[in-house]
């Protein structure tokens, strides 16, 4: 289990809406995914969908609006990758 997958595990399930913000933002498109991926899989394993994604889409300019069914939104900084979750 990766670092992220712990830190995951600790925050969710969660009730309502809960930010994850992270200042440590992964280095190109292939990273970028397997993060994405893991955090909807997490996600739907503990019935905390993730409902959006912030990212800096300067770094991730193939990345689309959407990433699976989850909206994309420019978070303005480089710095940051913001994933939200509903339950």
């Amino acid at each position: 289990m990766t670092d992220f997958e712990r830190m995951l595990a600790a925050v969710l399930p969660a009730t309502g809406r809960t930010s994850l913000t992270l200042t440590d933002v992964p280095v190109g498109d292939d990273s970028l995914t397997q993060l994405l991926e893991k955090a909807i899989l997490v996600g739907n394993r503990s019935a905390t969908r993730l409902t959006e994604i912030y990212l800096p889409m300067r770094e991730f300019p193939s990345m689309g609006a959407n990433f699976w069914h989850v909206p994309v939104l420019d978070t303005g900084s480089r710095d940051v990758l913001r994933l939200v979750f509903e339950h």
